[in-house]
């Protein structure tokens, strides 16, 4: 056996685990401060946790679907065609716009930070901000080319150095702040802290969404498809290590930050500290940050897209097709079936596909080609805008929910505790060892499963009449 077949093919745990606190964890951290100031730090923990453990549940539940289809072939159009075939498309539309839109936000972030941390004299404001984003393509655009999720595991680990000194940044200036009764702090920046009352109904619901969202992590399934040996045991463990990793320093992050200043916190606290090099050096790793994520959103927004392509170019060769036959069936009566046999194949190997038996196709040369579409997009639209807040919140409220709570509960509904006997073939033969885990017929979880639904689309609601009604 050569050195090449010896060596384990995907991601290790450790490369899993960083991936997904990396995808997870961005720049919406910054702002969880915000939601302890309008939540209270009681009602905020326990929002903040119970988001973590429903966030979880759909994770684990994406992580059980991918054994009812070929190993490395589960996505959400993939799952959703087993379950809800006629959803397939709109929930990818819906996935799209929700990635998109996060990745742009993080451009535009890019171009707001930047001149804050280094400022080219005689610039204006709006030349220091073009300039700043057309460069961050040098990060960018590279990475954007990969295929896998694995190859961007050195990249997500400077992310996390990045996220590690944002979160002792902001405890070493809660401890410094302590140490000097916060005399050190203006006192225009200081206020009074709410450990048990909120600021209100509507502040709350408002800031709900900002923790809710927090923990989207659109990779779940690109994660499990290229993790070695991907059995239930292990998908779960990364799970539980990686949301205890990140509700840790969502926690921790929220509370110090929080009674730092109290509650004349603003919205993200890393524009609450005064200019120093501390401060300068934690702004330029917050936009490494954002730009080494930029690919880990463009990467299931760029699948998603694909699967939008390849159904609609399906469904224009299916009505190509049967205007073509209504207009020569006499010929084709009179002639041999050859002609149209590569037509009644590819019909099969579609629906193959949609049954999870094939991935849907992604050609290199269409790869690229999306690619580029998607970053020339990110960018023209990012060079636009001056704000993205309203159209990330809707799009985040719409296409995270559905991410992260609708569609995990509706997959797990459909999927678990099944008596549909083409689903349990599925199992049977995709499922290996773990079709004989006992979660595949737990009615606790199928219930959770509900819970699941009603909170994504409580959730749903609450985030957009917040971010549609201030």
């Amino acid at each position: 056996m050569s050195h090449t077949e010896q060596e384990p093919k995907g991601a290790t745990m450790t490369s899993s685990v960083v991936n997904t606190v990396n995808t997870i964890i961005g720049s919406g951290m910054l702002v969880l401060p915000y939601a302890f100031k309008t939540d209270s730090i009681f009602l905020g923990t326990i929002i903040l946790f119970f988001a973590a453990a429903a966030n979880s549940i759909g994770l684990i539940i994406q992580g059980m679907t991918t054994k009812f289809v070929h190993q490395g072939t589960a996505t959400f159009f993939t799952i959703c065609t087993l379950t809800y075939p006629r959803l397939s498309t709109l929930f990818d539309i819906a996935i799209f716009m929700q990635c998109f839109g996060v990745a742009i936000s993080y451009i535009v972030l890019t171009g707001d930070l930047m001149p804050l941390v280094f400022s080219i004299s005689d610039w204006s404001e709006t030349q220091n901000r073009l300039f700043y984003i057309l460069i961050s393509t040098v990060i960018t655009v590279p990475l954007c080319f990969l295929h896998k999720l694995d190859s961007l595991r050195y990249t997500s680990v400077v992310s996390l150095i990045a996220i590690a000194y944002l979160a002792i940044l902001i405890y070493a200036q809660f401890g410094y702040s302590l140490s000097q009764n916060f005399q050190n702090i203006p006192p225009e920046n200081i206020g009074p802290v709410s450990y048990f009352t909120p600021e209100g109904i509507k502040p709350v619901f408002k800031t709900l969404g900002v923790i809710v969202l927090a923990y989207t992590c659109p990779n779940q399934y690109s994660i499990v498809t290229e993790l070695q040996n991907p059995t239930i045991h292990r998908i779960n463990r990364i799970v539980y290590l990686s949301m205890g990793v990140i509700t840790a320093i969502f926690f921790s992050v929220s509370f110090f930050g929080y009674m730092t200043f109290g509650n004349a916190l603003g919205g993200n606290i890393i524009l609450m500290y005064g200019d120093n090099i501390y401060i300068s050096l934690g702004r330029l790793l917050l936009v490494l940050m954002v730009l080494l994520s930029f690919p880990l959103m463009l990467y299931p927004a760029r699948s998603s897209f694909n699967n939008i392509y390849f159904a609609f170019k399906d469904y224009l060769w299916h009505k190509w097709h049967q205007f073509n036959s209504r207009e020569t069936a006499p010929l084709l009566q009179n002639n041999t079936a050859s002609g149209n046999s590569d037509n009644t194949e590819n019909c099969e190997v579609f629906a193959e596909d949609k049954w999870g038996e094939k991935a849907v196709p992604f050609p290199e040369i269409r790869f690229r080609w999306i690619t580029v579409v998607l970053l020339v997009f990110s960018y023209l639209i990012a060079i636009s805008l001056d704000s993205f807040e309203l159209i990330l919140s809707v799009v985040g409220a719409t296409g995270g929910v559905l991410i992260s709570y609708v569609l995990p509960g509706c997959y797990g509904y459909k999927l678990l505790c099944t008596e549909d006997p083409h689903l349990l073939k599925m199992l049977d033969k995709h499922g290996g060892e773990d079709k004989f885990s006992k979660l595949f017929k737990s009615t606790i979880l199928r219930k959770c499963c509900i819970g699941l639904i009603v909170w994504g689309l409580f959730s749903m609601t609450i985030c957009l009449y917040s971010s549609l009604f201030e």
